[in-house]
């Protein structure tokens, strides 16, 4: 039912939806100048973890001795600087960050170089500054002439399996229990699927997760369905904080009553204070087993998103609203989670009886564990959006690019921008929005933004009675990707 939501004002939302998506991206142009220096500062001492420890690999540019990871080998010949940082960013875990427009080749050799002393032989000419990021590491910052202009995150590369980790698929037929197979193969439970035949399992080291293959290829077919890696998905940086501009202090959003539209926003924690939209929650379902839940004292990128929705529709006059946020938490506090907890909260929103799903996450491997459970979404007749990435590769990313899925990626000034990546797009939104927090108003931008929006749109039309099937045609009609 609609409610308080009249349909005149629906149907001229998506006219409207043109106009505050123009107003949204003045407000970046006016205030980009002034905001780098402003960035809010993690300060978890979770953050180091997943980046720091999890990523001690070698890589196709680098490698790091087990006995020496403070120290560098290298071979680079004519490589983009960014794919050189972005494998720096997977080796040393540093979170590097590299002023916008800077693309050059990079060439190196060297052996058993500390990681600093690395740094000039990789960057030549250009300027940096290698910097405690409090509790959470190191902080590279890469630029031209002033420092606060590096404000673009180069995500370390996660191409690669999880480190020591293993999902398991029992078969339908199987008695055996998790606790059983940890025992069998010598491995440590992390999470279990609701049916309990989905086991996500870590191991002490690559040798463990050999014998541990070798150990459950003795049971398939009989017991064992299928064996496979876990795969690393992120989400993008955190929003900058902006002055107000003129900007007045939003309404608090509240809840009509009666039936409700669900969109379940599977991402990072959010918080629970300092929020305007409390009203239109419901409870949050963990799926990390993050103690902290990926919470700290910055925006989180839930909070963005969620705050983007409900910024764009206070724009078009909504105070009250018969939509509701379902938070599924799948990162930890570095905004990393894994494809595993991602199929885990998808499965829950399915079975839920979830119209429209939100993933403004991504990552670089297909994960079959994942794509069976998005089918299953499907068959029960969800409609998913997921975010194409903020790097313009022209390699897919997933879950944008399962069939299937809807993928968005972000417009400015009317075309794709620039850092936006077009593999897997489906559908083209502006991907600048602000929201209100903590008595500060913050800039976002991504194809998150963008894949928020989507949904946002489309669940508003099947609170206007739209099938879900129906709704996403509507969102494809108005906003085609176009190459």
């Amino acid at each position: 039912m609609m409610g308080l939501i009249t349909q005149q004002r629906y149907s001229n939302l998506f006219a409207r939806a043109a106009v505050i998506f123009s107003l949204i991206s003045a407000v970046w142009f006016l205030s980009a100048s002034d905001t780098a220096s402003k960035t809010p500062v993690k300060d978890s001492a979770k953050e180091e973890t997943t980046l720091s420890q999890a990523f001690r690999k070698s890589t196709e540019l680098f490698s790091q001795s087990a006995n020496a990871p403070e120290k560098l080998d290298a071979t680079i010949q004519e490589a983009p600087l960014r794919t050189v940082l972005r494998q720096l960013s997977t080796v040393t875990g540093w979170r590097i960050f590299i002023e916008p427009g800077l693309s050059r080749s990079v060439n190196a050799k060297f052996k058993n170089l500390p990681s600093h002393e690395a740094l000039p032989l990789i960057l030549g000419s250009l300027n940096y500054a290698l910097v405690s990021d409090g509790k959470n590491g190191q902080r590279l910052l890469v630029f031209q002439k002033d420092q606060k202009a590096a404000t673009e995150f180069v995500r370390p590369d996660l191409s690669k399996p999880i480190p020591n980790e293993l999902i398991v698929i029992l078969t339908k037929g199987s008695k055996l229990t998790p606790e059983e197979i940890a025992k069998l193969i010598g491995g440590k439970v992390l999470s279990v699927s609701k049916d309990g035949k989905a086991i996500r399992f870590s191991f002490e080291s690559e040798d463990a997760v050999a014998e541990a293959k070798e150990t459950l290829a003795k049971l398939l077919k009989t017991d064992v369905d299928s064996i496979q890696d876990n795969y690393y998905v992120v989400s993008p940086e955190a929003a900058l904080s902006v002055a107000s501009r003129g900007l007045s202090t939003p309404k608090n959003m509240t809840a009509l009553p009666g039936d409700a539209t669900t969109i379940a926003m599977i991402d990072s924690a959010l918080h629970l204070d300092g929020i305007n939209y409390s009203d239109v929650l419901l409870d949050t379902v963990y799926f990390t087993a993050d103690a902290d839940r990926g919470l700290t004292s910055s925006p989180s990128h839930a909070d963005s998103m969620i705050g983007s929705s409900i910024t764009f529709l206070q724009s078009a006059g909504y105070d009250q609203l018969d939509i509701r946020y379902l938070p599924l938490v799948v990162t930890d506090a570095s905004g990393t989670g894994d494809a595993f907890s991602v199929a885990q909260a998808v499965l829950y929103a399915s079975n839920a009886g979830v119209p429209v799903i939100n993933i403004p996450l991504c990552g670089d491997v297909y994960s079959p564990y994942l794509a069976d459970a998005i089918s299953v979404a499907f068959r029960n007749g969800a409609i998913i959006y997921a975010a194409t990435g903020n790097e313009p590769t022209n390699q897919p990313t997933y879950p944008a690019s399962y069939n299937g899925v809807i993928g968005v990626t972000a417009l400015e000034n009317g075309r794709v921008a620039p850092y936006a990546n077009e593999k897997g797009a489906d559908a083209a939104i502006a991907g600048t929005a602000l929201f209100y927090y903590d008595d500060s108003w913050y800039l976002t931008s991504g194809t998150s933004v963008s894949t928020t929006y989507a949904s946002t749109l489309t669940a508003l039309e099947v609170q206007n009675g739209k099938t879900p099937s129906d709704a996403q045609e509507s969102l494809l009609t108005k906003f085609p990707y176009e190459e």
